[in-house]
């Protein structure tokens, strides 16, 4: 856990962080994703779950960006949401901490990411996640999972690995989230998909510029 002065300072970049990206969060989801950072980093020394080691720059480039798909989503009351290569659980857990409505799955091949993600939903008592250690070509097969999901993210992924597979997920009038650090090219094969919109961003404290690409089905 963290000592007191470094809880006050991760405090304060969430929050502020949070407001230029037009969040507010609750003293509750402070406390929320500072227990989350606790446990990313205490694992984050047997498991690889980020390269990043500085606390300012893991609530900005992880936790902050995350956030900022909420521009792409809006207010998602009984949505459900599918992260494609969650990774250490973003963008999903992040966004699952801000709008405790959403029906989250998360998706991540590794088994011991699987397992970090499984113990921060139990260490953070939130409802409505489930983590799936599969790749996303396995979990096509699953019928019941067919045409289920109102949003598909991911920012891990190359969009030519996801392309192909996502559109038998996605309900109608679903939405393709990528999260990027610029535009997609337009020559790529989208594979019944369209783009609706591109939403630039900048992340917080100057770490770069970012953009969403919003796909739909044609």
């Amino acid at each position: 856990m963290f000592h007191v002065e470094h809880s006050w300072e991760g405090g304060r970049w969430l929050r502020d962080g949070a407001a230029e990206l037009g969040v507010s969060l609750s003293k509750d989801q402070v406390a929320l994703f500072l227990l989350y950072l606790a446990e990313l980093k205490s694992w984050n020394e047997k498991v690889n779950l980020t390269g990043l080691r500085e606390d300012k720059e893991i609530i900005a480039k992880h936790f902050l960006d995350s956030l900022a798909c909420g521009k792409a989503i809006g207010r998602p009351q009984g949505a459900s949401l599918l992260d494609v290569g969650s990774g250490a659980g973003f963008p999903g857990l992040p966004l699952k901490i801000v709008h405790p409505e959403l029906n989250l799955t998360l998706l991540e091949p590794s088994q011991k990411k699987t397992a970090f993600l499984r113990h921060v939903i139990g260490t953070l008592h939130l409802e409505g996640v489930r983590a799936i250690s599969e790749r996303i070509e396995q979990v096509t097969s699953l019928q019941h999972l067919l045409g289920t999901f109102s949003y598909i993210v991911t920012r891990a992924l190359d969009p030519v690995e996801v392309l192909s597979f996502v559109t038998s997920m996605l309900a109608t009038q679903g939405r393709l989230i990528l999260c990027r650090a610029k535009p997609l090219d337009r020559n790529i094969e989208l594979d019944g998909l369209e783009v609706s919109e591109e939403i630039p961003y900048s992340l917080p404290f100057g770490y770069g510029e970012r953009v969403l690409t919003v796909l739909t089905m044609r």
